[in-house]
């Protein structure tokens, strides 16, 4: 009966061991499978960041383009503000409200702009404030741009 009792416990010793250790190894696999996971997964997101600096860079340089075209056009203006006063005008303060309107995209009031309540503007700094104005659209679109191309290639 003792030999029994024994065998019978060296086999459920043996079982319990045959179990655990397959069970380990199961984990095990399961723990490398997860790294694994993570490291394919780091590799995408430094591939995407590659991606997104070389687009910053691009961006940039085109930033660099636009600023001394911008300087280009702003010298162009100060060029027409010197003319002679002969070839000079002001502008009808309506012109201001309209201008002023189309930018913010409030409508005028209509007898503001009937009565010519507004002062009127110099020519000079009607150039000005619209070439501004350009400016800042052309970095925005630029800016819009260089969004889509990033999203388009990280998506």
């Amino acid at each position: 009966m003792n030999v029994t009792v024994l065998a019978l416990a060296v086999s459920l010793i043996t079982l319990a061991l045959t179990h655990g250790a397959a069970w380990f190894a199961g984990r095990g696999s399961l723990d490398n499978k997860r790294l694994s996971d993570a490291l394919a997964y780091a590799e995408v997101l430094v591939e995407q960041q590659d991606k997104a600096d070389v687009f910053a860079a691009a961006l940039e340089r085109e930033r660099a383009g636009r600023a001394a075209q911008n300087k280009t056009i702003t010298r162009e203006v100060i060029r027409y503000v010197e003319l002679p006063p002969e070839r000079r005008c002001d502008l009808d303060g309506a012109w201001r409200l309209l201008h002023d309107a189309a930018a913010t995209g409030t409508p005028a009031e209509t007898a503001d702009v009937a009565a010519g309540q507004a002062e009127p503007v110099t020519d000079a700094a009607a150039l000005d404030t619209v070439a501004n104005n350009y400016e800042q659209c052309r970095e925005y679109i630029a800016q819009i741009e260089g969004w889509q191309r990033w999203y388009e290639t990280v998506k």
